[in-house]
């Protein structure tokens, strides 16, 4: 299972369209399912975003290598083995991700991801083609 970053507009167009979402105080992690084909890898990509809201650029900045720093380490090992799909995610930093305590900040990612794989999984069947 690769690890790939989103880098165009229309994905994360695609996964806000998606609307499964989860907010907490540090972060908000919207996520979108994607069917694939048998010959295709399962395959997770992942999309950063800090808007002007949260700071200059220097805070922005600091926000999504924060974040990055946990998607990077922890992504992989929080979805599941069976999972037979593709998943998009897009990590969206407030202003408190700047601040917040490391362990506060993952503990808060850790419960958003599995929040949307609960409801991405539980809502496999009627969710559409992202």
């Amino acid at each position: 299972m690769p690890l790939t970053r989103l880098k165009k507009r229309t994905d994360y167009l695609r996964v806000a369209e998606a609307r499964t979402v989860t907010k907490t105080q540090t972060v908000i992690v919207q996520c979108c399912y994607l069917k694939r084909n048998a010959d295709q890898p399962v395959e997770i990509r992942a999309g950063f975003t800090a808007s002007k809201r949260v700071g200059n650029a220097v805070y922005r900045n600091r926000a999504k290598r924060r974040l990055k720093a946990w998607v990077d380490k922890n992504l992989k090992a929080k979805i599941p083995i069976f999972f037979d799909g593709n998943i998009d995610f897009v990590f969206i930093a407030l202003t408190s991700t700047v601040n917040a305590d490391f362990s506060k900040l993952s503990a808060d990612l850790e419960f958003s991801v599995e929040r949307c794989l609960r409801q991405v999984t539980t809502n496999k069947d009627k969710v559409t083609t992202c």
